[in-house]
């Protein structure tokens, strides 16, 4: 019976998908930048039904101060698969990268992090999600122009991901 169990731990219970690729639209309300708009790509591998790690990469534009950032980010996930998959809810943590662009504004690239809450709903192949996330994200300023001035940025905010999902 232990053996039974040790090898179901260690190779995984997985009934569901082992991966998923997923496109989704983004909104960020970022304390000092205001509100950012755009999209992203991710990959999630399921080593387990329970558990998985995901990578994401996207682009989000603040228009206030004519920014984009680009986050590279990973995930740790923690799944609560229901239905045969049809309904996951999920929490988490990442950490991402995060590289900045503009014009009148050198702000310096960062590490942050940030904890999640989501749902995945659909069919056993394709799903749509949503989740929510706060992100913790400070920033630097040089040659600063306008409201910013020389300072260092807070890009702490809530943040929206949703999108749809395929999964292998």
């Amino acid at each position: 019976m232990l053996l039974a169990l040790a090898v179901v731990c260690l190779n995984g219970c997985t009934a569901g998908s082992m991966a998923e690729l997923g496109v989704f639209g983004s909104y960020l309300d970022s304390d000092d930048l205001g509100t950012g708009y755009g999209g992203g790509a991710k990959l999630e591998v399921k080593p387990t039904d329970w558990l998985s790690v995901d990578g994401r990469a996207s682009l989000i534009f603040f228009d206030d101060f004519d920014i984009s950032m680009i986050p590279l980010e990973a995930a740790l996930r923690l799944n609560v698969p229901m239905l045969g998959e049809r309904i996951v809810p999920y929490v988490g943590v990442g950490a991402g990268y995060y590289l900045f662009e503009a014009d009148d504004v050198d702000l310096d690239n960062n590490v942050g992090y940030f904890p999640l809450v989501g749902l995945e709903v659909g069919l056993r192949r394709v799903a749509l999600f949503a989740e929510a996330r706060w992100l913790f994200l400070q920033t630097d300023t040089d040659a600063g122009l306008g409201e910013l001035g020389d300072l260092d940025a807070d890009v702490d905010g809530l943040g929206i991901n949703a999108g749809l999902l395929f999964r292998f």
